[in-house]
């Protein structure tokens, strides 16, 4: 778990009772059960809310002396008997004080023994975390908030999160700001502050888009670096880059949510609707039922998941079906959906009737009560719905306006972030988009620098006001021996290695430390070698800040260019490097900085 992000929560997983007495097999007649309980511990752990002692760690303890251990809140322990092929598992979970929590029998085939296992692994994990979950809850809201731990406060505010009204994210915020006072590295806050700018981003200050935009991403980045092992960070940081229309990164994150943990039911519904919204409705419909599966009594917001895989399947039916069980005050688009759904089947009128509800609610929740404009509630649908393929965008618009949702005649593109030419930092990252493209890029020198100039279109800057302060010494002076030189070329070759390892495994923080040690080097070498490499005099401070600005902007042009090439080109072509640099364009463009 992320430092300080302890929950205080502990579940001492027992050996399970192996009643399989007569088992003639060669290897212990235990070895089914132990083995069962390690995969148990292994895929609990993967729960951050959550500490596990394992099987080895408490071998010795009966559910009767378990309180003997002050730390266990929860011990999990149960039985297992194998014959005439079936497998009989019985499971509980119960307090050191012998308080029965959840219990529950298992009757299967052992046809596919490890298949089983992972099934029942999976409906264990998954019950005992929603109650754990629901307890700790419970607990903390009966706390003071002079008493809240940073985990309480996580907690107080997720709940605040569930509302989805600008006063619960607004004392949602206050939760998470609390808890970063506590612990200013506990992830789960700085989620928590995404997920409440998320709220309002995507659902509710229509006319703030920017500025939320900005603060959701910047949080959920934060907090996917300092714990990129929370599945739960990664699929918030997948879910904010998929309404920047960043799909390629999203489905990174999104996939590496799934394979940290395939079991939390809550987290699987979220990353479903995400994987429709990509295009690949097969895998979105089996995560979406599978997540049902894992939590059959969830609540009805979770039906509101389901709607856009069947809607991807052209799935009629399904997408009534779904929309029809999810309380029409859910997400303000499920009546849209349900409009989409009824002219596809024949139902004008009902489809027409949809329309008016979805007006109504985008009235009331969007518009916050103004005149809604011309064509604005059928742009606001598709914005919040963002799907990557053409045709599932050009469906929800034909469904709409076929149902008689009013469009623009001359429909013009919503204006966002991703449809101006942006260069900016946000955290450890640079965020640049040019023609409708995002791309993210490690934090360079020459970006800051180019960044500078952008920021002056047409104005000359000369290099020691990119360069800052230049250190003065006597141009007799030795930039560099042979020795050193060796020396400087070797750690360049190893931090370049450590920062390819950094980057395949989005280490951002790793990422940022190593991406400026190489500058550095890089920048000093440079200064200190001549022509063909050769160890020359220090020269004037003028001449080392131009020929390090130079460097510095070269090379981050050419990393823009691996990434965006028509951004690279521009730039290439834009930007001039010496003694005085500049950025002067052959065409104005709309920046933002």
């Amino acid at each position: 778990m992320a430092p300080g992000s302890t929950s205080g929560t502990v579940v001492a997983v027992l050996p399970f009772e192996n009643l399989d007495v007569s088992s003639s097999d060669a290897a212990p007649p235990d070895y089914f059960s132990r083995g069962f309980a390690e995969d148990l511990v292994v895929d609990l752990a993967r729960f951050p809310d959550l500490d596990v002692l394992a099987p080895l760690s408490v071998e010795r303890l009966s559910a009767s002396d378990a309180s003997d251990v002050p730390t266990v809140d929860y011990v999990l322990q149960g039985t297992i008997r194998r014959g005439a092929g079936k497998l009989r598992l019985s499971a509980q979970l119960t307090t050191p004080g012998g308080r029965v929590e959840w219990a529950k029998r298992f009757d299967e085939s052992l046809e596919n023994v490890f298949e089983v296992q992972d099934a029942i692994t999976e409906q264990v994990v998954a019950s005992i975390s929603s109650r754990i979950h629901a307890g700790l809850l419970a607990a903390a809201r009966r706390k003071p908030v002079t008493e809240l731990e940073a985990y309480d406060c996580w907690l107080r505010g997720h709940d605040q999160l569930r509302a989805g009204t600008l006063a619960a994210d607004k004392k949602a915020r206050e939760f998470f700001t609390t808890a970063l006072e506590k612990d200013p590295d506990y992830s789960r806050a700085h989620l928590g502050l995404s997920l409440s700018y998320f709220n309002e981003w995507s659902c509710q200050l229509w006319h703030r888009w920017d500025e939320n935009e900005q603060q959701a991403y910047r949080y959920a980045m934060q907090a996917s670096a300092l714990d990129p092992d929370d599945h739960y960070a990664r699929l918030v940081l997948g879910r904010v880059l998929m309404f920047r229309r960043e799909f390629a990164l999203a489905e990174q994150h999104l996939r590496r949510a799934l394979a940290l943990n395939s079991n939390d039911a809550d987290a699987l519904v979220q990353i479903g609707i995400n994987l429709a919204y990509l295009g690949d409705d097969d895998e979105a419909m089996r995560v979406y039922e599978r997540a049902r599966s894992l939590n059959p009594f969830h609540d009805p917001w979770y039906f509101a998941y389901g709607i856009v895989p069947h809607f991807v399947r052209k799935d009629w039916e399904g997408v009534l079906r779904c929309a029809t069980a999810t309380p029409i005050d859910t997400m303000v688009d499920v009546a849209a959906y349900r409009a989409i759904a009824y002219q596809n089947l024949g139902d004008h009128a009902q489809a027409c009737e949809n329309v008016g509800i979805y007006l109504e609610q985008f009235g009331n929740k969007i518009a916050a009560g103004r005149e809604v404009e011309p064509g604005e509630a059928l742009r606001w649908a598709l914005h919040v719905n963002p799907y990557r393929q053409g045709e599932d965008q050009e469906r929800m618009r034909a469904g709409l306006r076929e149902a008689g949702l009013e469009g623009d005649s001359l429909p013009e593109p919503i204006v966002t972030p991703r449809d101006r030419h942006v260069l900016r930092r946000l955290g450890s990252v640079w965020q640049a988009t040019f023609e409708g493209c995002d791309v993210h890029l490690p934090n360079l020198k020459g970006l800051a620098d180019i960044a500078m100039l952008l920021a002056r279109p047409g104005e000359e800057v000369h290099c020691s006001v990119l360069m800052g302060e230049v250190e003065s010494r006597t141009e007799d002076d030795d930039a560099i021996d042979d020795q050193a030189k060796a020396a400087y070329r070797l750690r360049i070759a190893e931090v370049e290695q450590e920062l390819a390892e950094a980057e395949e495994h989005n280490d951002l923080g790793r990422n940022e430390k190593l991406q400026e040690e190489l500058d550095a080097l890089r920048e000093h070498l440079i200064k200190s070698l001549g022509l063909g490499g050769r160890a020359r005099k220090l020269g004037s401070p003028a001449e080392r800040a131009r020929t390090a600005v130079t460097w510095r902007i070269r090379s981050a042009l050419k990393k823009i260019a691996e990434a965006h090439d028509s951004l690279g080109r521009h730039l290439a072509d834009s930007i001039q490097t010496g003694t005085f640099c500049s950025y002067d364009p052959a065409q104005p463009i709309d920046r933002k900085l």
